[in-house]
């Protein structure tokens, strides 16, 4: 029992028991916030939601309070000493309540927890920190300010009402006994066998994505990942059946596997109808476009991109394309690598390049053409400029290289389209080789939304979809400054187009994997395909065989996808969902964490699409993990 003068106990249990209640009342508002994503929770999975989040809860409490509290109960006295670790401990609970109010924030864009991304966000501190002063300046001086005031306060108590605790050695040692137990079966999450409890072990609880987003939280998601760049695996599939699966999937008929021990490596033999040699490749990275905001693909009347809509009618338009994931970094690792970031590897940039990787703008480079790479943010945004040089891109450009060419009303954060392409559009016509391939990646659609010009501000900045519409109509503009300079300058007629979103963005309150994940994707050569729609379901990741067919290109690599125009067997689009899996199909789509089956469409094939899905994801996973993703060729690409 605690008596009143064990002033340091009581002070634990305190802070113990108000971290409890930061966490649940965090819970709480994500619950009534987010109500339509939970809406379809039962009331007894909403408690069990709350009562089983204590576990995910005290893990954290636990790991980082834990280490503060015993050194609080050491039997060192003076009103300094307890002075000291309780100002650390109101630090940690200000910096929790910090971090779950931006979880908060965060939550409603994806449906899910902060995960992967605190590991890009650790090394962009930068941006953080220019974001915190400038977007959320007052929330943070609140919180600051609370800190300091409650601080002081206790302070003061503490000078009124401290009592040295006066221990024998025995009492004494059984105090701080109890602590490390508490600490120890706080991290585990469990008293049983086996590891302590992590991101996977949600679904022991929850039945659904919703009800394990319920039960997670976003310092326990990031914590998790950050501390190893990764999520848990549970997928069981046997590796020589998935990766003979994978390998019928999308090796095609006409290509050859020249290494076994890559089964995914293949190469086709040289294009017997060269129609498409000698054209350039020009890829344009569209930052969170979502298909409902492009009146051509939704039939909408927003009027923000009177230039896609004609790209739409005039090019091959995939109107069932899907990203890889919901983050920017997934959608490059796709359209530049051809490599899915399944859950329980390295992010791409942070680990998972030590892997040998098929080097697409390396192949174009040994082909004659002039690659090059530019994004509108920062060089070291997401690390993509160097992840290009990595992949053999000749010249990789960011914003520190883009000179700005208009008078814009905002300092967007992370740059202007209009920019970046007409620097891109310099590049092209002071290249020295006869061909070139490039990649630019957009920025302005990224929020915070900033104001660009005069005439396309047709909406005032007073919500997400009005700022995001109102930045849409700049981009739209942009592509239509690029085709107008590539006509000009004479390389518009040999030029493959391509335009592809990285990830969605707003979109209509609807909870299907289609809905998070399908973009505009759309081929644009008039010269070399008619205007059509191509409903065949495909993603970012078979864009690398694509271009290898359109250009004649024949060199071994290694993509996770296939032609995009083969329709001779039954497509389908894996999406990562954080810490979940997706597939899509023409009959549904499923959820699965690699345990168990989340969701799945009425009247689905369950148990093919789950062999389809599980096979898919131990293959990637299998191959990257033991690098037998791409063998390096003579030549030199590759590591």
């Amino acid at each position: 029992m605690i008596r009143k003068t064990d002033f340091r106990l009581k002070l634990s249990f305190l802070a113990v028991l108000a971290a409890g209640v930061l966490f649940t009342v965090a819970r709480l508002a994500l619950l009534v916030l987010n109500w339509d994503f939970f809406s379809v929770l039962s009331g007894a999975e909403i408690f069990s939601a709350f009562l089983n989040g204590l576990r995910f809860d005290f893990s954290v409490i636990a790991l980082f309070m834990g280490p503060v509290l015993f050194l609080l109960n050491l039997p060192v006295r003076g009103r300094g000493w307890v002075k000291f670790w309780t100002v650390v401990l109101f630090a940690e609970l200000i910096f929790a309540a910090g971090f779950l109010i931006g979880d908060l924030i965060y939550f409603p864009k994806v449906n899910r927890h902060i995960a992967e991304e605190i590991v890009q966000v650790a090394n962009d501190w930068g941006y953080v920190l220019k974001y915190m002063l400038t977007q959320v300046w007052l929330p943070l001086i609140i919180l600051l300010g609370g800190f300091a005031w409650a601080a002081r306060a206790f302070c003061c108590y503490t000078d009124k009402h401290f009592q040295a605790n006066r221990y024998g050695k025995i009492r004494t040692g059984e105090i701080l006994f109890l602590i490390l137990l508490l600490i120890f079966l706080g991290i585990r999450g469990h008293i049983g066998r086996g590891k302590s409890i992590g991101v996977a072990d949600v679904y022991n609880y929850a039945s659904s994505p919703a009800g394990a987003a319920l039960t997670l939280n976003g310092a326990f998601t990031a914590y998790q990942v950050g501390r190893k760049g990764a999520m848990e695996i549970s997928n069981t599939f046997p590796v020589e059946k998935a990766l003979e699966l994978t390998q019928k999937r999308f090796v095609a008929s006409d290509e050859t596997v020249p290494d076994e021990n890559y089964p995914l490596m293949r190469q086709a033999q040289p294009e017997k109808n060269p129609l498409a040699k000698g054209y350039n490749v020009m890829i344009v990275l569209l930052e969170g476009w979502h298909p409902y905001y492009v009146d051509g693909l939704s039939g909408q009347d927003f009027g923000a991109t009177p230039v896609f809509d004609d790209i739409l009618k005039n090019g091959v338009n995939f109107t069932n394309a899907y990203a890889a994931g919901l983050r920017s970094i997934f959608g490059f690792a796709a359209v530049f690598a051809g490599v899915p970031l399944v859950p329980g590897l390295p992010m791409f940039g942070y680990g998972l390049e030590l892997t040998a990787f098929s080097p697409m703008p390396k192949h174009f480079s040994q082909a004659g053409y002039y690659t090059f790479f530019a994004q509108t943010s920062h060089r070291d945004s997401y690390r993509l400029c160097a992840l290009a040089s990595y992949l053999g891109v000749k010249d990789s450009y960011g914003w520190e290289d883009i000179p700005e060419r208009l008078k814009y009303k905002d300092r967007a954060p992370f740059g202007y389209d209009y920019d970046a392409l007409m620097f891109a559009a310099d590049k092209i016509k002071n290249r020295q080789e006869k061909n070139f391939m490039g990649m630019v990646f957009t920025g302005i659609t990224h929020e915070p939304f900033a104001s660009t010009l005069p005439q396309f501000d047709k909406y005032p900045y007073d919500s997400w979809e009005h700022g995001f519409l109102n930045t849409l109509s700049f981009a739209d503009w942009s592509i239509g400054e690029f085709l107008k300079r590539a006509k000009e300058d004479g390389w518009f007629d040999n030029t493959i187009f391509v335009f592809v979103a990285d990830h969605t963005s707003g979109g209509p309150a609807d909870d299907s994997l289609k809905n998070h994940f399908r973009i505009p994707l759309v081929i644009y050569a008039p010269k070399l395909f008619k205007g059509q729609e191509a409903n065949q379901i495909v993603s970012q990741l078979d864009l690398i065989p694509t271009l290898y067919r359109l250009t004649g290109l024949t060199p071994a690599y290694t993509a996770f996808g296939r032609d995009m125009f083969d329709t001779s067997f039954k497509r389908v689009a894996l999406v990562s969902e954080g810490v979940n899996l997706g597939l899509i199909t023409q009959d549904g789509e499923m959820r699965h964490s690699g345990g168990k089956i989340l969701s799945a469409t009425p009247g689905m094939d369950t148990e093919k699409a789950e062999e389809v899905l599980l096979s898919l994801d131990k293959a990637a996973y299998t191959l990257l993990k033991e690098n037998r993703w791409y063998k390096p060729q003579e030549t030199g690409d590759g590591r």
